[in-house]
């Protein structure tokens, strides 16, 4: 798949959500608790948003955090996110304002270049075909929109796809750096490692490969997890609590506990919402999604299992359960979208679909596309 029609998907989908964001804001009314732009407020300017909403509308919820801590270094709670990505802020916007504005140039370049080294990893075993049909299927994804706020997402798909890519092509030290400023960036990068370790082995064992890899390659995968150890380390000397990310979760009131919830139980908890919460709240419809969400990525974690590489399939499933396992699929629908190896499943089946299922399968996921980016840009919570 070339550039130039990865670009022209890619300006295509920024194009969608700038006239989504641009019709959201007369469409519905705007709940100002976690706006963007707060950095930026003064008596003069109180409300930042609403001068520039296209701009700070990308950097609501989460957004609010990475900025702050970018201009700031760590508050109250925001142990939760990982250093990499304010860093990155942090020196652009040296260069570039508002940060909110640095933030999603350095999600938009980072998601581009994953999509190119996406398609190369595809095109390993796929035709070109099933690339086009699987990043088209990752663009039009309800929550898809994610990736271009100031949000992980975009700067951490290209770690994962850069990973598997490297290691996919025989070169695991570049694999292991860029794991490692993975697990510096989210927690889930620490699921490269072992998923790594699998690819390893796929290769050593399988007399198809052509360059087995040496015990120095299996050495090297050592680094992955390093980020996080830094991190940790850097957590125990300004909290006390190497695991401070994982417990000021519960601050944030999104249901998360802190003894391990099974997947079964927090789905009995979801059919009991489902019928239970007040249907004309916004929030229910984020209960759908999260719902379904979590169905969906089940299912397909389970055939990837089965159909994919094992590399592919560990991470999958482990970026995909562990979140869960706090008792809440809250997030899972934006967390679902570094499960690569599903998307790839959509993109093959896709790819040989006949018209009208595509056609069918693009309009829905477009129309709840639609949705979630009006109620993420106007304030409410998605995901």
């Amino acid at each position: 798949m070339s550039f130039p029609k990865i670009l022209r998907l890619f300006l295509l989908w920024q194009l969608v959500i700038i006239l989504i964001t641009a019709a959201a804001f007369t469409l519905l009314p705007l709940r100002t608790t976690f706006i963007g732009g707060s950095d930026q407020a003064s008596r003069v300017d109180p409300q930042p948003y609403i001068r520039n909403p296209l701009l700070y509308s990308r950097a609501n919820f989460d957004g609010i955090h990475y900025v702050d801590v970018a201009r700031k270094g760590y508050g109250y709670a925001q142990q939760a996110f990982f250093p990499l990505y304010p860093r990155l802020i942090n020196i652009l916007s040296k260069y570039i304002h508002p940060p909110a504005l640095a933030g999603i140039l350095i999600s938009l370049a980072s998601f581009l270049v994953g999509l190119i080294y996406f398609a190369r990893l595809i095109r390993l075993d796929y035709s070109p075909k099933v690339a086009f049909w699987t990043i088209v299927a990752l663009l039009v994804f309800p929550t898809s929109f994610f990736i271009s706020a100031v949000y992980t997402e975009g700067l951490f798909f290209l770690q994962v796809i850069l990973a598997f890519y490297f290691a996919r092509t025989g070169r695991w030290w570049a694999a292991s750096i860029i794991g490692m400023s993975a697990s510096y960036t989210r927690f889930a990068g620490v699921f490269l490692f072992p998923a790594l370790i699998l690819e390893w082995w796929h290769q050593r064992s399988h007399p198809e490969s052509r360059k087995k890899p040496g015990i120095s390659d299996l050495l090297c995968l050592a680094f992955i997890p390093l980020g996080l150890v830094i991190f940790m380390h850097y957590l125990y000397h300004t909290t006390g609590d190497l695991l401070a990310f994982i417990h000021v979760q519960k601050l944030f009131q999104q249901g998360r506990g802190d003894k391990i919830i099974m997947i079964y139980q927090v789905y009995w908890r979801y059919l009991k919402m489902i019928f239970t919460v007040n249907r004309n709240d916004p929030l229910y419809l984020t209960i759908l999604l999260e719902f379904f969400s979590a169905i969906l990525f089940t299912v397909t974690s389970v055939v990837s299992l089965i159909k994919q590489r094992a590399s592919y399939s560990l991470f999958n499933v482990l970026n995909f359960i562990t979140p869960t396992l706090s008792g809440t699929f809250t997030s899972v629908p934006r967390y679902v979208l570094l499960c690569f190896p599903s998307f790839l499943l959509f993109g093959q089946w896709l790819s040989l679909a006949s018209g009208t299922y595509r056609r069918l399968y693009i309009a829905a996921s477009l129309g709840l596309f639609i949705l979630f980016l009006m109620l993420f840009v106007r304030g409410y919570w998605v995901a």
